[in-house]
């Protein structure tokens, strides 16, 4: 009654948890698109959608996406063999053992009227499931914990997911042994099952029962040739039906062989209703839990898989657009993948923004639609994760469940903006340009007594020193577009780019940090490459701006 209850009451808080989860994919609105669509609106634009695909050449592609993405998990073979390994062990290990032997009563014993789960080939498919998920287990663990990228990633609920599975496999196998050597389970199956008459037959089987099948006895049983022969008999005709070898159950065999010496202790029915109970809570509780997990991908990322497959996101309207963007925030895996690959992750060494990785920056994306007012304060450094960024498609190219990660960016910026958190490098441009001299129009150079000097060569590398061979020609100031988009650009810019390289010879700071061209280049190197005397002027500028970032971020020049 108590498995029931527990079965029944994890049930309906897994259903209760997907319809919530499935409503919140109508309701969450990310970027502009669906901003003024009411939930009732998206919910119809997703049947149209569904059916609108159903019922066209569209399907054929849905059975070939369904068939090399996830049921081969074709994607997922891009990243070597060892990744699809891993994940081909949890996922069919996981399922198997579901469909085979946690719902056996509802699939298995419909299938197979003969079905025992104490015969073969159910009892070696069980800890073959079992220790596929297992082994899946350990070498995600081992990735997780050599593996740079993905210990930095590594989150609470990622450990989550893997100590509920491996507490799923070693507790069943914990118990099947327990099982295996127990005497009183013996003693239990034989009243029940058995037709055995006499002590004779009863002390044969005994000691059959202690040879083949492993049950350690409080008495150890005869061990005559004639007495196992007898034995032997006795098995065919009471229990063969029903029971083959251990030996088949190869991991719970070879842990029952182990706990040999413990198997009395072990094998009284208080401790294996202990593992019982132990064994069944960790199964509903994984169940119950599964919607507001990582676990929910199971359901989420084949349904994200066939979406993006068959979906031209830009002829997408802006309904179906924001209902798969949702739905997408639940599929993630938490795999890294994307961070592993980020062509910008290199510099989590120099900035230590865990937003900068991908997988954080969905994470952070997810946190700040179901929580916004707790997230507001840390809207600072979501933003500057998600302005390093190359827009460069390599994370969206290697996610293993097609999820659009370069769209979820889009709609980031746009909704970071309009919470009025500024991007980092405007806010920057503003702060340097809010301490230089109002008034900076009125002389060539301005000069401020207060200024900070920079030290020798000003800090920047061998190519930025080359600033010393400027005879202020005006070259550079001549060459560049936006010095040359407006009509008076020294009140607009503050400093031209031959001003600049003018004043890094007199070792000012504040000044040059302050000039607006600095900020406002654009780096088309046209000033550099038409300069005489070979001054890396574009290059000076990038200089100067990272000379900048790391000072406001407290560094020091």
């Amino acid at each position: 009654m108590f498995f029931k209850i527990s079965l029944y009451a994890a049930l309906i808080v897994f259903g209760l948890g997907t319809l919530y989860k499935v409503l919140g994919w109508f309701r969450k609105r990310t970027g502009d698109p669906g901003q003024d669509l009411s939930m009732a609106q998206r919910v119809m634009e997703g049947i149209k959608g569904i059916f609108s695909t159903l019922f066209s050449l569209k399907f054929f592609r849905l059975i070939k996406v369904w068939f090399l993405e996830i049921f081969i998990q074709k994607q997922i073979g891009r990243e070597g063999w060892l990744r699809w390994f891993m994940h081909f062990c949890i996922a069919y290990g996981f399922i198997l053992l579901l469909l085979m032997h946690a719902l056996d009563r509802l699939i298995t014993q419909k299938l197979f009227p003969e079905y025992f789960s104490t015969i073969n080939p159910f009892l070696f498919l069980r800890n073959l499931f079992g220790a596929m998920m297992l082994l899946g287990v350990i070498i995600a663990a081992y990735r997780r914990i050599f593996n740079r990228v993905m210990r930095l990633t590594t989150r609470g609920m990622d450990i989550y997911a893997l100590v509920v599975l491996a507490l799923i496999a070693l507790s069943g196998f914990f118990l099947e042994a327990t099982k295996i050597v127990s005497h009183e389970r013996y003693e239990e199956m034989v009243a029940e099952y058995s037709s055995i008459s006499d002590e004779e037959e009863a002390s044969a089987l005994r000691a059959y029962w202690a040879k083949e099948f492993a049950v350690v006895f409080p008495k150890a049983p005869s061990t005559e040739a004639a007495v196992f022969s007898k034995g032997k008999e006795v098995h065919e005709m009471n229990c063969a039906s029903c029971h083959s070898k251990p030996t088949a159950a190869f991991v719970s065999y070879g842990v029952a062989k182990a706990i040999t010496p413990a198997a009395l202790t072990l094998g009284r029915k208080g401790v294996r209703e202990g593992l019982r109970y132990f064994h069944f809570l960790v199964c509903f509780l994984g169940l119950a839990l599964l919607p507001f997990t990582k676990f929910f991908h199971v359901l989420t990322s084949p349904l994200v898989l066939l979406i993006n497959r068959v979906t031209d996101r830009s002829r997408t309207g802006p309904a179906n657009t924001a209902t798969i963007r949702a739905i997408e925030l639940d599929a993630c895996t938490h795999c890294a993948t994307c961070s592993i690959h980020c062509s910008v992750g290199q510099i989590y060494r120099e900035i230590p923004n865990i937003n900068i990785f991908p997988s954080e920056k969905l994470r952070a994306l997810a946190e700040l639609i179901r929580n916004e007012k707790e997230s507001v304060q840390e809207l600072p450094v979501i933003r500057e994760g998600e302005a390093i960024c190359t827009h460069c498609f390599r994370c969206t190219f290697v996610c293993p469940v097609g999820i659009n990660l370069q769209d979820q960016w889009f709609a980031m910026e746009a909704d970071l903006t309009r919470k009025g958190s500024p991007e980092p490098f405007i806010q920057l441009r503003n702060d340097f340009l809010s301490r230089f001299d109002a008034d900076r129009s009125k002389v060539l150079v301005p000069l401020s007594p207060s200024g900070k000097r920079f030290k020798e060569g000003i800090g920047l590398s061998r190519q930025g020193s080359s600033f010393n061979n400027c005879f202020t020609c005006q070259t550079c100031s001549n060459a560049c577009p936006v010095v040359g988009s407006y009509q008076f650009p020294r009140e607009k810019l503050g400093l031209l780019p031959h001003q600049i390289m003018y004043s890094l010879k007199f070792g000012i700071q504040d000044n040059v940090l302050g000039a607006g061209m600095v900020w406002d280049c654009l780096g088309c190197y046209n000033c550099q490459e038409n300069c005489p005397q070979g001054v890396r002027v574009t290059d000076i500028f990038f200089e100067l701006k990272s000379m900048a970032f790391h000072q406001a971020r407290g560094g020091k020049t």
